[in-house]
């Protein structure tokens, strides 16, 4: 199992077999490993930094250093590498200068990945434990979500304050900034027809750091809210005592290779190797236009192919504009 790619040390790793980045030994042997803490038989601040990656196998994955002193070294090792290593064992290292190279390559892949359309950054507005919903003020606005990257869907499935299964259900379409201040113009002419079980079509887009909607819901509107999620960065910052540095999200958990070719690529690109990093870019492109072409499928192939829908006739009966 050491060799999948399964966390973010074991994605540096495999980035720097694959560019040539060979470890080697520091010359301190570890004595005793517990609970992320390895005890070394003399001192290794001079020889370690924070962030260096070391392992005691040269076909990896290594461990990322979290904290260091005189006479041990705490380690964010979620492969469990660690212990299943035989001490005393001389400790590896990965070339400090490769390893920063990585982390911003690894950076740079991020980047490149913010807008995947992966089912598994998709939200959930019907279930779990925090379903992805939008609360309406009196003046049809909602703060846009901070996980938000970009929306998919909004909809009412039951009116506001019903306690049956009623209608209304409201489907909210994608319009501009300057056409939304042009609905909201006229919203009080519309009638809402609250109660009557029929799906209709209304408006929302972004005004400031919030989205409007069109006809208001009215103050206290719970929307469901059906969008792509962005994903935390690998070795980012979080609350967690067990694994202080993010080593997986919802991308390398269910798009490695991705993160691989796309590191290869800003790698490659950095180091001005236009023809290795064309190559990658290519892998990566044909790797995610599998699941493109899925989701593509998905958004017009998978519904509802009959000649009318609950939308007909296309009348401004069945809609607000």
């Amino acid at each position: 199992m050491a060799n999948f790619i399964q966390s973010g040390n074991a994605l540096v790793s495999r980035v720097a077999q694959w560019v040539g980045a060979i470890p080697s030994s520091i010359g301190v042997n570890a004595t005793v490993f517990s609970s992320n803490l390895i005890t070394t038989a003399s001192s290794t601040t001079a020889l370690l930094a924070i962030g260096d990656m070391i392992g005691f196998n040269i076909q990896g994955p290594f461990a990322i250093i979290t904290a260091i002193n005189a006479a041990a070294i705490t380690i964010n090792d979620p492969d469990g590498i660690w212990n299943t290593a035989t001490l005393p064992t001389a400790i590896l290292k990965v070339p400090s200068s490769s390893t920063v190279e990585i982390y911003s390559c690894v950076q740079m892949a991020e980047l490149k990945m913010r807008t995947l359309e992966l089912p598994a950054l998709r939200s959930d507005p019907y279930s779990g434990a925090t379903p992805s919903y939008l609360t309406v003020d009196s003046n049809g606005l909602a703060p846009i979500p901070v996980d938000m990257n970009w929306p998919i869907l909004f909809f009412q499935d039951t009116a506001a304050g019903s306690t049956t299964s009623m209608g209304p259900w409201i489907i909210y379409d994608r319009v501009g900034d300057r056409e939304i201040i042009r609905l909201r113009m006229i919203d009080q002419l519309f009638v809402r027809p609250f109660g009557v079980p029929r799906v209709i079509r209304a408006s929302f887009s972004e005004v400031a750091g919030n989205y409007i909607f069109t006809p208001n819901p009215g103050a206290g509107t719970t929307i469901k809210a059906y969008y792509y999620k962005t994903f935390p960065q690998l070795f980012s910052i979080q609350n967690d005592l067990a694994n202080p540095i993010v080593q997986t999200n919802a991308v390398l958990a269910s798009f490695p290779e991705g993160y691989f070719y796309s590191t290869l690529w800003a790698y490659y690109a950095k180091n001005k190797n236009d023809a290795e990093a064309q190559k990658w870019d290519a892998l990566f492109a044909d790797a995610y236009g599998e699941i493109e072409d899925q989701n593509n499928r998905g958004k017009w192939k998978g519904g509802d192919l009959h000649l009318t829908s609950e939308f007909q006739p296309r009348t401004n009966r069945y809609n607000f504009k």
